[in-house]
């Protein structure tokens, strides 16, 4: 192992590294006196440092990095706070992404990663033509000759 290391962790082949030295050593499944203080000056490491591989390596089985999914910058908006604002915008104000961010607050880069990742869904409200009603002859056509084109009904449209 390298005198000085570029970081401050240790990584996963220098704590494999350690474990195997540790093992080698290993009689009757225990460790003897003095080897975490041996391995420690062999790796050139500190004590400290090596027992507590050592104490991960019996509890867990490895020894994996603490931080994953831990470091990053924090999320400045939740995934339940981004839907809640965009629920309570009335359904003209979200016509398009930008609509949406200026009627909410909430940055252009934000709403595009929410729409990435899941937390927001596109709707498309275009209108779709009824191809069944402009091929029979007579239906689907205006005066002009212009296939016509009718939108699927809204739930709150229709009356029960």
């Amino acid at each position: 192992m390298a005198t000085s290391r570029a970081n401050r962790e240790l990584t996963t082949d220098d704590k494999t590294e350690v474990v195997k030295y540790l093992q080698d050593r290993m009689s009757l499944g225990k460790l003897p006196r003095g080897s975490i203080k041996a391995a420690a000056a062999a790796l050139n490491l500190n004590r400290k440092t090596v027992s507590g591989i050592w104490k991960d390596f019996l509890t867990q089985g490895s020894s994996p990095s603490k931080k994953a999914g831990r470091v990053g910058r924090k999320l400045r908006y939740t995934p339940e706070h981004v839907t809640q604002l965009v629920q309570e915008l009335p359904q003209e104000e979200r016509s398009t992404m930008r609509d949406i961010a200026t009627a909410t607050g909430l940055t252009m880069g934000t709403i595009c990663r929410n729409l990435k990742s899941g937390t927001l869904e596109r709707r498309s409200s275009r209108l779709k033509p009824n191809t069944m009603l402009a091929l029979t002859p007579g239906f689907g056509l205006k005066d002009t000759g212009i296939p016509t084109f009718r939108r699927k009904p809204r739930l709150r449209e229709l009356a029960f």
